[in-house]
């Protein structure tokens, strides 16, 4: 009896490992998105909202240097689970790169600048604003950027909400995802 549970105990044990290996590598691809991605293709609006984003305002690119377009709206692939998004278009993914990068930080991250007066671009800076409850829950905190991080993606910067980078960036993976079909079986 010892010797036929040997081979069903070692064909359990591999199939084991077999399913974590799995598990992890897609956990871990899941989301993942490189912070800058050179492309000669120039995306547009259009090709978010094929994507399914819902366009909410478009922004006045005046004082965003070199932006050709600007739009804030929400995507998730959960009608009832929307995310936030910026969106910013430049001519060129070297313009997106050269000139945008300054304002998508500032808009994002721990030490955003979202206060009136703060930020070179005040233009969407009120809904980049979360607020967040104090320990006694009697005030809020709207100094609070919900947009963790962002991507550069040719010619568009791509602002996402999340509550740090790391979620962020799976928003942005997300909706990239959804726009450019080829990226999701190249990141993983």
């Amino acid at each position: 009896m010892k010797i036929r549970a040997i081979p069903i105990l070692a064909f359990a044990l591999m199939a084991l490992v077999s399913l974590a290996a799995c598990g992890s590598s897609s956990d871990s691809d899941a989301g993942a998105i490189a912070k800058i991605t050179p492309s000669e293709t120039i995306y547009t609006l259009d090709d978010l909202l094929d994507a399914g984003f819902k366009k909410g305002k478009t922004f006045d690119v005046e004082g965003l240097t070199a932006a050709t377009h600007a739009y804030y709206g929400f995507w998730g692939l959960d009608p009832y689970d929307r995310k936030e998004f910026e969106a910013r278009f430049y001519e060129s993914h070297a313009d997106a790169v050269e000139f945008g990068v300054k304002f998508a930080d500032e808009r994002t991250g721990t030490d955003a600048l979202i206060k009136s007066g703060e930020s070179s671009w005040e233009e969407g800076a009120k809904e980049a604003r979360a607020c967040t409850r104090s320990a006694g829950g009697d005030s809020s905190n709207c100094r609070v950027s919900k947009y963790g991080d962002y991507v550069i993606y040719g010619n568009m910067i791509l602002v996402c909400q999340g509550r740090d980078s790391g979620t962020a960036l799976e928003q942005c993976a997300g909706l990239l995802g959804q726009m450019i079909p080829d990226l999701g079986s190249a990141a993983g």
